[in-house]
């Protein structure tokens, strides 16, 4: 059975704000889902993955892409550096609860029992009320060319 709680867009920068990196963690309702970390140094990685909750939370993860970000005319655009093939299965404990933002807001928390550091990834997220997509941030970004040498 899956924890349909999860469903949605969870995120870092809510609980540390200010900081210089921040990550989103997407679950969407077919199953799928990502991690997107990014840097004010203009870096960004995903992560993608399938999800279930048979007891805890299982990440299967398959596609790693990295690159840079930009502001074009107020839109935020990804250029993809590299895009593979990514095998790893991550089996997680998991709490979703009531909590407070830095600022005394109430939010829902999501914390996992350990940080996924490998996948740039803490362990502590607030439920984002209102997200713009559900989407890959880098769904649409340019790819770089499979016949250039890297």
């Amino acid at each position: 059975m899956t924890d349909e709680r999860l469903i949605g867009l969870w995120s870092d920068e809510i609980l540390y704000p200010g900081s210089v990196e921040s990550v989103d963690l997407a679950f969407r309702r077919d199953g799928s889902g990502w991690s997107y970390w990014k840097s004010w140094s203009t870096g960004f990685s995903v992560s993608r993955f399938t999800w279930a909750t048979p007891g805890g939370l299982v990440l299967n993860f398959h596609r790693a892409l990295e690159g840079t970000w930009s502001i074009d005319n107020g839109v935020t655009r990804h250029d993809v550096e590299s895009d593979e093939a990514e095998e790893s299965v991550i089996e997680l404990g998991y709490e979703i609860a009531p909590g407070e933002d830095p600022f005394g807001t109430p939010v829902t928390l999501l914390s996992l029992d350990r940080p996924l550091i490998e996948h740039l990834v803490g362990a502590r997220f607030a439920w984002v009320e209102k997200p713009e997509s559900l989407s890959d941030p880098s769904a649409g970004a340019p790819r770089p060319d499979p016949s250039s040498p890297r």
